[in-house]
């Protein structure tokens, strides 16, 4: 989607292929389900800084490192009746 991650990490060679997953998805009619929020810290560490943010909203220097508890709801209620679950 373009979204600005901060300082998280990111593995540049699949950005392509997770574009062409979501046209695929998007024709098809299919739902991929994305964090809405994030938790960020300012750094890998267990005394960092954290955060919850919009998933669109990861501030320059932050990282993302976990699902914020909206995201958590959001799957656990998305995934509430499905047969058929490809991680």
């Amino acid at each position: 989607k373009g979204l600005s991650v901060g300082t998280s990490l990111v593995e540049d060679d699949y950005v392509e292929t997770a574009k062409e997953v979501m046209e695929k998805a998007d024709k098809l009619g299919k739902q991929i389900l994305l964090p809405s929020d994030i938790i960020v810290a300012d750094k890998f560490d267990a005394e960092a800084e954290t955060q919850i943010v919009k998933a669109d909203a990861i501030p320059d220097g932050w990282m993302g490192l976990d699902n914020g508890p909206d995201s958590t709801a959001e799957q656990k209620e998305f995934l509430s009746d499905c047969k058929t679950v490809i991680m």
